[in-house]
């Protein structure tokens, strides 16, 4: 992230031991086709090296805990962007997501909030009962916006 220009888009992950798949998801961040991103880590003083892999790929890791809303309230605080992203440290980001979403954000048609679907990948147990789970659902969203102007995230009061 070039420091001279200030981020569109703050990317904030709450993680509690992500080793395995915070590098990942951080790297499918960098790897956006629009730039300057902010990444934020907010750590529940994770017990692996979680907060170390972050702070290799660039994001800027702080500690706290133990619950989500929380953690991610505390990422805004840290934030900068005029929009904030909330990603899980399992979430991969495909390469124009961020653009697409600032795009829509930026044209002038009452958008404030972007839902992101997410597409379940993987063969582990749990995410075999998260597919399995959503195969039930009948059309309705069972889930958060995950992209929202900041302006918008403050004039609500954040998570509860």
């Amino acid at each position: 992230v070039s420091p001279e220009v200030d981020p569109v888009v703050s990317v904030i992950v709450t993680t509690k031991n992500e080793e395995r798949n915070i590098g990942a998801c951080l790297e499918s961040v960098v790897q956006q086709s629009m730039p300057p991103l902010e990444m934020i880590v907010v750590d529940n003083y994770s017990e692996d090296k979680t907060a170390e892999i972050a702070q290799e790929c660039g994001a800027k890791v702080f500690q706290l805990g133990p619950e989500r809303s929380a953690q991610r309230n505390y990422g805004v605080e840290q934030a900068q962007g005029k929009y904030i992203l909330y990603l899980d440290a399992d979430m991969r980001l495909s390469q124009k997501v961020i653009e697409e979403c600032v795009n829509c954000c930026e044209a002038d048609n009452g958008v404030t909030g972007i839902y992101i679907p997410e597409i379940i990948v993987g063969e582990g147990f749990w995410i075999k009962v998260r597919r399995f789970e959503r195969s039930f659902y009948d059309g309705t969203i069972i889930d958060a916006v995950r992209f929202v102007p900041r302006a918008t995230f403050q004039k609500v009061g954040g998570f509860d």
